[in-house]
């Protein structure tokens, strides 16, 4: 069961080395979310934590020390939920023009980076001035940045962007990868597309080790293509329409 609601993971093969990555996103609900949504959510997060490390756990469990001076730490219930308590919190700090999305990575149908989270903010397009949004990704680097970043444009069915990954160094963060990415939606057909027209989405994240570091920019593509295909959803089709402003709802349900 790797995504139980509904969508699909986005592969790519031999994007890493010689080893397969797909990818899960989920929209985090939003402070204006009520109690019954931001429940269900709670137990999918529990169910999908179950089925990608559960059986670790388990056997992590079974293995610990009958005589250890403490009992094993947690439980995957107690795991899932610690996960999605956290998620929900800092979702209820972000702007109201944002959204939280969390996910994993994938190598064949093992979870190797969880959970993974990004920040997606929902701005109206300037039509005459795409130029800003180079600025805005630091497309020509930051002040934090250790090494000149790598700049790649992403076409998606709905719209372009661009990818900005880079090493980054910061007295709170450390030695860590950023990736700022932004996407100019070209007036969805949907009924969740905004009337104004045009929006840009800035994607951000953060990673540490090597090992993120290597896949994460594919990650960050696979999310921009969600978002676009959301975007445009309409009724008729089999996926939920991404609501922009204001944001609302889980975006995945």
């Amino acid at each position: 069961m790797r995504s139980p609601l509904g969508e699909a993971p986005t592969t790519d093969e031999g994007s890493a080395g010689a080893f397969e990555v797909s990818w899960f996103w989920d929209w985090v609900p939003g402070a204006e979310s009520d109690a019954t949504e931001r429940s269900a959510w709670r137990k999918s997060v529990a169910g999908v934590l179950d089925d990608w490390v559960g059986e670790k756990v388990a056997a992590a469990r079974a293995a610990w020390p009958a005589d250890a001076a403490q009992e094993f730490p947690f439980t995957v219930e107690e795991m899932g939920a610690a996960v999605a308590g956290d998620l929900l919190e800092r979702a209820d700090d972000v702007p109201a023009n944002c959204r939280l999305i969390w996910g994993a990575g994938f190598v064949g149908d093992e979870a190797r980076w969880l959970p993974l989270v990004v920040l997606a903010e929902f701005r109206q397009a300037r039509p005459d001035d795409s130029a800003y949004l180079m600025a805005v990704v630091g497309a020509e680097g930051f002040d934090d940045d250790v090494r000149e970043p790598n700049v790649e444009y992403v076409s998606t069915a709905h719209g372009d962007g661009i990818r900005v990954l880079a090493l980054a160094r910061s007295e709170d963060e450390g030695l860590h990868g950023r990736v700022n990415a932004a996407l100019r939606l070209e007036g969805g057909s949907g009924s969740g597309a905004p009337a104004a027209g045009d929006v840009d989405v800035l994607l951000t994240t953060r990673v540490t080790g090597l090992d993120q570091l290597a896949v994460i920019g594919f990650g960050v593509e696979a999310l921009m293509n969600m978002i676009a295909t959301q975007f445009a959803a309409g009724p008729e089709d089999d996926k939920t329409v991404l609501r922009l402003v204001p944001p609302a709802g889980p975006g995945l349900s």
